[in-house]
């Protein structure tokens, strides 16, 4: 028996597709589901005491009824981790101390004070020679109002010990941190008074135990320098910056400079080298000053020890160079600049100007700011001359293209060569306006320097060059004039 082929179809038509669409559908209501219990919610972000990447277990955690304070500090490399929490714990110690200092609050908030929350996070940067720089960002909230402090240090990563500044600047370095903090503090009101004093100047010398407490936060290089001021933080306050929240770990005045003011010679990031570097100096008009002039130099001992004395205690003076001199010891020509003295012109050979021809005499008065020119590419002129023996007719004083200083008080040293007796003239004779002669190609006469120096900064006096007193004065010099003191009755 046959059957005749019979067409199938199938008995649910639609039933594949009809699963799918079902699974597709359910699918979209769990999803609305799940976004239906989440709206409202935003994603949990890190409560203020929390830092985004950080957990408390690696923080130094502090919390009162008043106050609560987190302190985080790195954690690798392993060597650096003892000296670190080290840090830490002194940082949360000032915290504790500092937390009652707060901002004026409203009414409201005095009324109901809430606690206080303190939140010290860090970020690091490596340097160079396997070092690494710790900033904190240091954020105090207190009630709607928060107030920023920062601190940091830096670390060499194989020994975990803090950096200092003989490891970290040279002396060139040293002489340059010295040089701009000393005109800083000249420059702020609130410090004015104190960078005069022979207290501030001592902390402020160019040596490494007065600038080793520093860090490094992008280009800026801030220094806490320990001078001897009776209250630092008020000092910060007054002069805009944020309150210092961390005296017990960062004592003394707070002060920042651009690390590219340094050059090469920040050891950790150096920076481009300037072909020379003229410190900047301020002068008050106010107090007494005089001006010590030196002839017949440069000298290759001698200039240096004057130099050393005057960057100790915040001085400069004018070198009345003789011009083969500067030929034979043009580093120590550089040296007088990069400390921010005065070089000046003793002419070319040193011949009383008065028996010259007109040819010589030209070549006198004008060899040696040529030689200086070429030497320091045009950054510094010769502005004053000192002419020989003090020799001067109506023929030098129309042939001399700038002033032609004279002194008010020689100390003879070339005559009595002895250090003793040049101390005694000056620290008895010394008045308030005086240009002082003296010569630095005699031992004995850098001898009598390396005391003058100190001893007139104890008396007030500033040490200025000639330039700066004329113009602290308010005297005016014109080429071919006879200058002898800024004493006006002189």
């Amino acid at each position: 028996m046959k059957f005749a082929a019979r067409k199938s179809s199938p008995r649910y038509p639609n039933r594949v597709p009809g699963v799918f669409l079902f699974l597709f559908i359910g699918g979209l209501l769990c999803l609305f589901g799940f976004w239906s219990l989440s709206i409202g919610q935003k994603p949990k972000k890190p409560s203020f005491l929390e830092a985004e990447d950080r957990q408390l277990d690696h923080a130094l955690h502090q919390k009162q009824d008043d106050f609560e304070i987190v302190v985080f500090y790195p954690q690798e490399p392993q060597e650096i981790v003892s000296t670190a929490k080290q840090q830490a714990e002194q940082l949360m110690t000032s915290l504790s101390t500092k937390k009652t200092e707060m901002p004026e609050l409203p009414a409201a908030k005095q009324e109901s004070p809430e606690p206080i929350l303190i939140k010290a996070d860090y970020h690091t940067e490596i340097l160079e020679r396997n070092t690494l720089s710790v900033v904190y960002l240091i954020q105090k909230k207190i009630g709607d109002q928060i107030v920023e402090d920062h601190w940091g240090y830096i670390l060499d990563q194989e020994t975990g010990e803090l950096i200092t500044a003989d490891q970290a600047f040279d002396p060139t370095g040293l002489d340059r941190i010295s040089a701009l903090f000393r005109d800083a503090m000249k420059n702020r009101e609130a410090t004015r008074d104190l960078a005069y004093t022979l207290p501030f100047i001592t902390a402020s010398a160019p040596a490494p135990e007065n600038f080793s407490n520093f860090y490094l936060e992008e280009d800026q290089l801030t220094f806490f320098v320990d001078a001897d001021a009776e209250n630092p933080s008020e000092i910060s306050r007054n002069e805009g910056n944020t309150i210092n929240m961390i005296p017990e770990i960062s004592k003394g005045l707070r002060w920042s400079a651009d690390r590219n003011q340094l050059g090469s010679h920040f050891l950790l990031k150096p920076g481009e080298e300037e072909s020379l570097f003229i410190p900047p100096r301020t002068v008050d008009p106010q107090r007494p000053m005089v001006a010590l002039t030196f002839d017949d130099g440069p000298h290759p001992r001698n200039t240096p020890r004057i130099l050393e004395a005057l960057k100790a205690y915040d001085g400069a003076s004018t070198f009345f160079m003789v011009g083969t001199n500067v030929e034979r010891y043009p580093d120590v020509v550089l040296q007088v600049a990069e400390n921010g003295s005065e070089i000046a012109s003793h002419t070319y050979s040193h011949p009383n100007l008065t028996r010259l021809s007109a040819d010589s005499l030209n070549v006198q008065l004008n060899r040696v700011s040529e030689l200086v020119d070429e030497l320091t590419h045009q950054q510094i002129q010769v502005k004053t001359l000192r002419p020989p023996y003090g020799a001067v007719n109506e023929q030098v004083k129309e042939a001399s293209p700038t002033p032609l200083i004279l002194w008010s008080l020689d100390t003879l040293d070339w005559k009595t060569r002895s250090a003793e007796k040049t101390v005694d003239l000056v620290l008895s004779q010394v008045e308030d306006g005086d240009i002082i002669l003296m010569h630095d190609i005699h031992a004995e006469s850098a001898d009598a320097a390396e005391t003058i120096i100190p001893k007139l900064t104890e008396m007030g006096f500033q040490l200025v060059t000639v330039q700066e007193l004329m113009e602290a004065k308010g005297l005016s010099m014109s080429p071919g004039q006879k200058i002898f003191s800024a004493n006006q009755d002189n």
